[in-house]
Formats: C-alpha cells, structure tokens, sequence
C-alpha cells in the first residue's frame, strides 16, 4: 500500500509540473525531472546535468554523498513534446562510484 501512495505521489508530481524537486522512492533513493522549456534549441544534457548538480547539492545538505542511479534523456520533438531529462540517485554516507558524469556535471563555455 506505502508503494502505491508513493507512485501516485510521483504521477501527480509530474503531472502538475515542468519540474519535480527529489521525491523519496526508496531508502536512500530519489528521482527528480525537469522538462526542458527551451523547446529545439535547448540541450537535454545541461538538463540532465543540471539535475545531478542540484542532487548533489541536495546530497551534501544531508551530509551524504550523490551516486546516480540512473539517467534519462528525451530529446525535443518540434511540435510534439519538449524534450527533458530525469534521474534516480542515493544519497548514502559513502558512495562507492560518487563521479556523476566525466564532466562532473559540468558544462563549459569558451570565449575568445
């Protein structure tokens, strides 16, 4: 029964939104989505990045450390949906693989 409250809590989240803050699936487990508003020009990656980043920043408020779980991507579809990224992570006192992407989650631009 705690289960299907749970999923319910989740449908309805992303129903009612472009984004979800981390929900609690799990022990030690969360998911968080974010639609990607850009619409074609816009780059489901940093999204997915972004993600990471505002897990790990909400893993180090408890203390813990960031491990991704697993990682999703759609791409913008002009016309028929936006595109976005969803991610399932833990928060655990030692995680034993806590790089997120090689590029840390991080996007770089260079200027000349």
């Amino acid at each position: 029964m705690k289960a299907k409250i749970i999923l319910i809590s989740v449908v309805a989240a992303l129903a009612g939104c472009a984004s979800t803050a981390p929900v609690k699936i799990g022990a030690d487990t969360y998911y968080a989505s974010k639609t990607n508003t850009a619409g074609i020009f816009g780059d489901v990656s940093a999204v997915a990045g972004q993600l990471m980043a505002d897990g790990n920043q909400f893993c180090a408020a408890q203390n813990k450390q960031f491990e991704l779980v697993t990682e999703n991507t759609d791409q913008n579809v002009p016309g028929v949906r936006f595109g976005g990224a969803s991610i399932t992570f833990k928060c655990l006192d030692h995680a034993s693989n806590p790089v997120m992407r090689k590029d840390n989650g991080v996007s770089t631009v260079e200027t000349h």
